[in-house]
């Protein structure tokens, strides 16, 4: 089935690339130290703070798409002035480490309330209709807003974004620049002449839901029996059109344990996707007032998977994995108005998806007070290690 685009670069090649990544980040400080021994060391503290959330002292492989080279699904592809803008974010971190005031790298903005899943673990459930809260109007708004904080990486959800297909390609098209956009999308209808319109329009990735290897225990965890094919293909027509791919699964107790891991792994890499993100189940939503959440044990077992994907050689072929719940384990939680925070379907501001007491509204009012007050909470879960 691999017909994608995006292409992976490990071995000799992955070396060459990083070492040009860590060269321009080097030109970078030196530009704003003048002094190459204090670049150096700002250096090394990035470096040091990207192995505590990948998981591996440097990066393994890369996955080259559109004529820039990705390393994860949060982060810019380089060479961009969207990279360049979050190193530049990330050297003011090593300098200003103040509570509050902290450049924002990404937003994940539901565009729409609307769905045609009924996912068992739906962040957003309590705000799924048949109707849009937010008119166009109000969502240039709040993109305008986004632009003038300088987001560069914005992650479009909902609901499900595609069901607001015309309105997405608009706020693509509004795009300044220097802005990474996704995705986060069941796959609903992402038909190839959809997959090029968003790819022309200026779309970097998408990021499609996969809860299962298997095409009927995925159908009835999304309760649609459509679900896993409409996931397929979506991944199949993003690649024909150079459009990153990722996906996204829900690693519930019933699903983690090694065969699973392994087997999903391998269907990813036949599907030819670029990334996996491993999410970790959260009692909101759907799930609020349940008990979802993984074992000691399977926490461990997901955890070992992901280091040794990402820093094995003989995984060199293989998606790169990104594991949210890893990285809050070790530097806290990236929310909260840290590095990202969450606006969902009706406008209303939280730390992330899983996080869900707003701090305000950004339709009516400003984000900037929302997020000071995002920060000075922190995550319910996670400690928030502001200088990492």
């Amino acid at each position: 089935m691999n017909v994608n685009s995006n292409r992976i670069a490990s071995g000799f090649r992955a070396r060459i690339v990083r070492t040009l990544i860590r060269l321009s980040i080097f030109r970078m400080t030196l530009v704003l130290f003048k002094n190459p021994l204090r670049a150096y060391r700002v250096l090394q503290q990035i470096k040091k703070r990207r192995a505590r959330i990948f998981g591996t002292a440097y990066i393994k492989r890369y996955i080259r798409s559109g004529g820039k080279y990705y390393f994860s699904d949060t982060i810019p592809g380089w060479p961009s002035r969207s990279f360049t803008s979050f190193v530049k974010a990330e050297i003011d971190r090593v300098i200003h480490t103040e509570k509050g005031n902290l450049p924002i790298h990404t937003v994940i903005f539901a565009i729409t309330n609307r769905c045609y899943l009924r996912c068992s673990h739906c962040y957003e459930w309590e705000n799924i209709s048949a109707t849009d809260a937010l008119s166009l109007a109000q969502l240039m708004k709040i993109m305008k807003d986004l632009y003038e904080m300088k987001v560069h990486h914005i992650q479009l959800s909902g609901g499900e974004p595609l069901a607001r297909f015309d309105d997405l390609l608009q706020i693509l098209q509004s795009s300044p620049g220097g802005v990474d956009f996704w995705i986060l999308t069941s796959g609903f209808g992402l038909t190839e002449e959809k997959a090029r319109m968003l790819k022309e329009s200026g779309l970097v990735g998408a990021d499609i839901s996969l809860d299962h290897w298997d095409e009927d225990l995925h159908n009835e965890f999304r309760r649609n029996e459509k679900s896993f094919d409409w996931a397929r293909e979506a991944v199949l027509n993003c690649g024909k059109y150079g459009i990153l791919t990722s996906l996204s699964i829900c690693m519930t107790r019933s699903f983690v344990n090694e065969d699973n891991l392994h087997v999903y792994l391998e269907l990813a890499k036949e599907w030819g996707v670029g990334m996996i993100r491993l999410l970790e189940p959260r009692a909101t939503g759907r799930y609020s007032g349940l008990d979802v959440g993984l074992s000691p044990e399977q926490t461990e077992m997901a955890e070992q998977f992901f280091v040794e994907v990402n820093s094995s050689n003989k995984y060199r072929k293989y998606p790169v994995l990104m594991y949210p719940g890893y990285h809050q384990r070790r530097v806290g939680c990236l929310g909260a108005g840290n590095r990202y925070f969450y606006i969902d379907s009706i406008g209303d501001i939280h730390a992330c998806p899983f996080c869900r007491r707003k701090a305000g509204n950004a339709v009516r009012g400003k984000i900037e007070p929302a997020l000071e007050l995002l920060t000075e909470r922190g995550c319910h879960e996670f400690a928030m290690n502001v200088g990492d």
